[in-house]
């Protein structure tokens, strides 16, 4: 099922719905919309919803939430949200939650504990909807020739959406939206300077745009400017992290050691660090071997389903190097994760990785 497709039934829910992805703000938008078209008395809510999170996960408290009948109410929501699917259950509790969401809404009765509280097991599709949604980076689903097992099982009982980043386009409309809340306009130019700071998580962009409209609305003016971005917004770790893996390819050892140093003095986790100096080498390699191959920085967004703006920086400072330059510094990168986690050299790690130690 796609974002549209569920759109269209959002207000009229029906049956199992399994939300995955990268964009949380969306999956919590559309099940908080569900919520409302489904628990429509306040007054009954403790027995028509039932929301179930890691620390109250119960697969049998579950299973009751899902065959009990809504109370004065056409249909209940049992809403699942988990942190980690792939962490947080091993592959037989995801099989067991499966295959007890399935024998519930099974039109044969199941067990037979759907048929003595409903009368009917047909009735569960119609009164119960589910919503079983994970957080960003909790679940592997695969890609789209090979999905994960537990996303192709899923999908034989429920409606699956998978949430990837906002486009450009869709971003840089609900920013106009949210400024015009405070009586803003802003320039197309000026939003694509906020995604390029925030990058596209719509939860760490509506923090930004609020701190920013504040800003701008406490001047006096009507429209937000690129010196209220500039003075307001926050820099992602990930923007921090590729400016310093820059002054590495650029050769500025002093500069690189500098933003090692922003890092050092936010108290920042090395491991953490690492992880992301690695992670825009990997890309910068994968950027590399794109541009060998003739591939457009347009196709290397979506096959990387990386923001366009992002994936031009990358594509443009990967035209440095060949693609074995970055395949050997992810390498490095490698060995110096080995070293970090047997060693209690911590940041001294990376900061040989810099000069090249």
């Amino acid at each position: 099922m796609t974002e549209s497709e569920l759109r269209s039934e959002v207000k009229a829910p029906r049956g199992m719905y399994f939300f995955y992805g990268d964009e949380d703000y969306m999956k919590n938008h559309y099940a908080a919309q569900m919520k409302a078209a489904v628990v429509t008395d306040p007054g009954f809510a403790a027995f028509n919803y039932a929301r179930f999170a890691d620390d109250s996960y119960d697969l049998e408290a579950i299973r009751e939430a899902v065959l009990a009948p809504p109370v004065m109410a056409e249909k209940k929501l049992v809403d699942i949200s988990l942190s980690n699917l792939d962490k947080f259950l091993n592959e037989k509790e995801r099989t067991a939650l499966l295959e007890m969401l399935e024998d519930a809404f099974d039109d044969d009765g199941g067990d037979g504990m759907a048929l003595s509280m409903f009368g009917d097991a047909a009735n569960v599709a119609d009164s119960v909807v589910v919503i079983l949604r994970v957080a960003a980076d909790g679940f592997d689903a695969g890609n789209a020739k090979r999905p994960s097992s537990f996303l192709k099982n899923a999908g034989k009982i429920m409606k699956t959406v998978q949430f990837d980043y906002q486009t450009d386009a869709r971003l840089v409309r609900w920013i106009e939206r949210h400024f015009a809340e405070y009586g803003l306009t802003i320039p197309q130019g000026v939003s694509m300077r906020i995604l390029n700071l925030c990058g596209r998580s719509m939860y760490r962009l509506s923090g930004e745009l609020a701190k920013t409209a504040a800003y701008a609305a406490e001047s006096g003016r009507t429209e937000v400017t690129m010196e209220d971005v500039e003075a307001t917004v926050t820099r992602t770790d990930e923007d921090d992290a590729f400016r310093l893996a820059n002054c590495v390819l650029e050769g500025n050892i002093p500069a690189a050691l500098d933003a090692l140093a922003v890092k050092m003095r936010k108290k920042e986790e090395p491991i953490i660090v690492l992880s992301q100096i690695t992670r825009v080498f990997c890309d910068l390699a994968a950027a590399a071997h794109a541009l060998e191959e003739g591939i457009s920085s347009a196709e290397f967004a979506k096959m990387m389903k990386m923001h366009t703006y992002k994936a031009g920086l990358y594509m443009t400072a990967a035209k440095s190097r060949p693609a074995v330059y970055f395949d050997r510094a992810a390498a490095r990168c490698a060995e110096a994760d080995r070293k970090i986690k047997s060693t209690p050299l911590g940041y001294e790690v990376i900061e040989r990785l810099i000069c090249g130690g």
